[in-house]
C-alpha cells in the first residue's frame, strides 16, 4: 500500500475491498456535501428548527436544506422518517457508497 498513490489509499479506508467508487460526478456540491455531514453523523440527518443537520455537526458547519434531503430522498439515498413534529433521515445503501467515495475524494483533495 505504500507504493499506492494517495487516491487509492483513501479510497480503500472507506470502501470495501471488491467495491468500486461510486460516480460521484452525478452528485451536486450541496448533495456530496449533505451526504459527507450524514455519514461524519453516525448515518443520519436530523431536522431542528427547520434545518437539517448531523450529530457531529460544529459550529462552523453549515446545515442541509430541505430541498437537498427531499432530493437525496428521491435519489434513493436518504430514507425519511417522521415521527410527530421529530424528522430524521438515514442513509440508505446506496447512499451511504455514495457518501463513502465523496468522503474519500474529498481526504484526497485535503491532503494533495
Amino acid at each position: 500500500m505504500a507504493d499506492e498513490p494517495r487516491e487509492n489509499r483513501a479510497t480503500a479506508m472507506l470502501h470495501a475491498s471488491n467495491e468500486q467508487p461510486a460516480p460521484t460526478a452525478i452528485l451536486s456540491p450541496a448533495k456530496r456535501t449533505a451526504l459527507i455531514a450524514c455519514l461524519k453523523g453516525g448515518g443520519s440527518l436530523h431536522k431542528r428548527y427547520g434545518v437539517w443537520v448531523s450529530e457531529a455537526a460544529g459550529t462552523d458547519d453549515k446545515p442541509v436544506s430541505g430541498m437537498t434531503v427531499a432530493d437525496l430522498s428521491r435519489d434513493g439515498m436518504l430514507t425519511i422518517t417522521m415521527l410527530g413534529k421529530s424528522a430524521s433521515a438515514q442513509l440508505t445503501t446506496r447512499g451511504s457508497w455514495f457518501a463513502r467515495t465523496a468522503a474519500a475524494e474529498s481526504a484526497v483533495v485535503m491532503t494533495a
